[in-house]
């Protein structure tokens, strides 16, 4: 398999809107809240029919970075299987 078939890419955390405004609605001495950072910075991977997984969560872009890199010249090296295992990922979602 050719390493151009996966696209690997460090994203940004997103933040969770219904829960902070879920948040906005309850007394402010109430108590209730959640976190609404939503996940931090992780590394993305994409297949050739463009659906993503979410491999690491980080806690900075440039870590995020370069573990995408470190993942990336994995896939290079490994065989698809040794690094399906590695790395948690389904073989059909590589193999398409």
């Amino acid at each position: 398999m050719d390493a151009g078939t996966l696209r690997f890419e460090a994203a940004k955390g997103k933040v969770a809107w219904g829960t902070y405004f879920q948040d906005l609605m309850r007394p402010k001495f109430g108590g209730g809240f959640t976190s609404y950072s939503g996940r931090g910075p992780s590394v993305v991977v994409e297949n050739a029919r463009g659906d993503t997984r979410v491999l690491e969560l980080t806690k900075t872009m440039k870590e995020a970075r370069d573990r995408a890199s470190t993942i990336e010249q994995d896939f290079k090296t490994l065989s698809t299987s040794e690094w399906c295992a590695r790395y948690d990922v389904p073989i059909s979602f590589v193999t398409g």
